[in-house]
């Protein structure tokens, strides 16, 4: 009886994490979408108005911050996962495709496990390496196996290269959060409110300029929706919860799960098969995740 208890929380955070990975999969294609009526900046401000707006319907109580240093905490969280990392996520769509960005992002296990292990002690397993290796080469093949399929920007790929650190350490730091006990939801309000907050100064110029008449378009308002109650409010919450329940290094194995909840997506709305490569990287991809995560014995 208690081992299966104590199954059910890891079992919770592995369904949210499957969740949070397969939305966010799709949102690359959202956010270069919007590219052709806004900026980087405008799409990330409007996402985080909606999903601040729907978190404070969900949760409309006030978060009561402990002492200062947890406010710290989840200030950094708002500045590097909220604010600037997904300022250059969508930046690096403008230069680069959608394939290639998410692709570039399943990095962050790599990172995220180094720095929990530097600053959270978590242990990292032999396999859990293993699988990320070869997670990896799946993700080199499915970039660069098939040049005419799949086109990778410089100035995208080194943007994005930059901001994975980012998400890494914001892992890291919301796991912290996480330890000290507060609603879920009510976080993920505040760490929406510090990024719109950061984001203000440098929205001064948008605000009169944007095309606002663009919100109205039927190809608009629904991926604005979408990248804002269901990327932002929901799925934010979700990972924030499986770091809770799985830690930030298992959590973030799941974004090796994008890439190709990516490439589906395209060949849905482009209609065109990727090339032998990528089916190949696909493949490789997936054996890494299941060598990372699958319950082996001692031997």
């Amino acid at each position: 009886m208690k081992k299966n208890l104590s199954f059910r929380p890891s079992l919770r955070g592995h369904a949210l994490a499957s969740f949070t990975a397969f939305f966010w999969g799709i949102t690359f294609l959202s956010t270069k979408h919007l590219g052709n009526y806004f900026s980087a900046l405008e799409i990330l401000f409007i996402r985080y108005a909606i999903a601040y707006a729907l978190l404070w319907c969900l949760h409309p109580h006030a978060l009561r911050i402990k002492n200062k240093r947890h406010e710290a905490v989840i200030f950094l969280c708002g500045l590097t996962g909220a604010a600037l990392y997904q300022y250059l996520e969508n930046l690096s769509v403008f230069f680069t495709t959608a394939a290639s960005v998410s692709f570039i992002c399943a990095l962050a296990p790599i990172f995220t496990a180094l720095l929990a292990w530097l600053f959270l002690k978590e242990k990292v397993q032999a396999r859990t390496w293993v699988g990320m290796a070869v997670a990896l080469v799946g993700i080199f093949f499915i970039c660069f196996g098939d040049a005419g399929a799949i086109e990778t920007g410089l100035i995208g790929d080194l943007i994005i290269l930059g901001g994975v650190w980012l998400w890494a350490i914001y892992s890291v730091l919301i796991k912290r959060v996480g330890d000290y006990g507060y609603a879920g939801l009510a976080v993920t309000r505040r760490i929406f409110f510090y990024a719109l907050v950061l984001m203000l100064p440098f929205m001064a110029k948008s605000f009169g300029t944007m095309p606002y008449a663009a919100l109205l378009r039927t190809d608009v308002f629904p991926n604005l929706l979408f990248l804002g109650a269901i990327a932002s409010a929901i799925c934010f919450s979700t990972w924030n919860r499986s770091v809770e329940l799985l830690g930030a290094t298992a959590t973030s194995l799941y974004l090796f799960a994008m890439p190709l909840i990516t490439l589906l997506a395209e060949l849905i709305v482009t209609r065109s098969l990727p090339g032998t490569f990528s089916l190949l990287g696909m493949g490789i991809t997936l054996i890494g995740l299941g060598l990372s995560e699958l319950p082996l014995g001692k031997k």
